[in-house]
């Protein structure tokens, strides 16, 4: 059988790029996006010197004519229809509600919320007329509870769980997987260096989410894991 096809949204760094490179050495072909082609490349080509087969695709999620350009390109591309979309692109700004900007509140929703509505929008069709697949969606413990100075953020990852929540119900009919992930604090550039330097004893690593998202794809088609929730073992920062 051809080798499966995972397109990974936000995947040029961080939980993306683990997540690709952990699928790499499960045997997929890569399609790795970001909205910086050299960041993509340089992922795509260190996952090739690794032994994936990866490719790079520029795509900025909160634009849909860009997410459509990417889609086509994979499509094109493989020649087939992706068997797995995982969602990671994301912004994480931390401020106070004060000050909070409306700009930024809506870069923040336009990447984190409508961002993962559009690719998924881009894969559905296909997925649904083969009837298999798989989205993952990267979602927080924000989308769960609030924290403070993180508004904008925190709002963003509750109205992405809503929405997959109900994209789900849609799915599961057509015999698509949507499965949420939970990361708590975990050690990437989302993080300022001096918080990555201060609990980097506390946070979980990339590859952590990575080998939870390898193990809810393998399970059998006929069974979907529809929530994991990765803390570290010493709960929230």
């Amino acid at each position: 059988m051809e080798q499966p096809i995972a397109w990974i949204a936000g995947g040029s760094r961080g939980i993306g790029l683990a997540c690709a490179a952990r699928l790499g050495r499960e045997g997929y072909r890569i399609a790795i996006s970001s909205r910086s082609a050299s960041h993509s490349e340089s992922a795509a080509s260190d996952l090739r010197e690794q032994g994936s087969f990866a490719i790079a695709v520029p795509c900025d999620v909160t634009r849909e004519e860009s997410v459509r350009h990417a889609y086509s390109t994979i499509r094109e591309f493989f020649g087939a229809v992706p068997d797995v979309l995982v969602n990671s692109a994301g912004i994480s700004p931390w401020s106070t509600f004060s000050e909070t900007s409306i700009l930024e509140f809506d870069n923040v929703i336009a990447t984190n919320t409508m961002g993962m509505f559009l690719t998924s929008r881009a894969v559905l069709g296909e997925m649904y007329a083969r009837g298999s697949g798989a989205i993952v969606q990267m979602l927080s413990v924000a989308s769960l509870k609030g924290f403070r100075n993180g508004a904008a953020y925190v709002a963003s990852k509750h109205a992405s769980l809503g929405f997959t929540n109900a994209l789900r119900e849609e799915a599961r009919a057509h015999g698509i997987r949507v499965i949420s992930i939970f990361p708590g604090a975990t050690e990437t550039e989302l993080w300022d260096e001096e918080h990555r330097a201060k609990f980097h004893d506390r946070m979980m690593q990339p590859e952590d989410i990575a080998e939870a998202v390898v193990a809810a794809l393998r399970l059998p088609t006929r069974a979907l894991i529809e929530e994991i929730v990765l803390r570290p073992i010493g709960g929230d920062l």
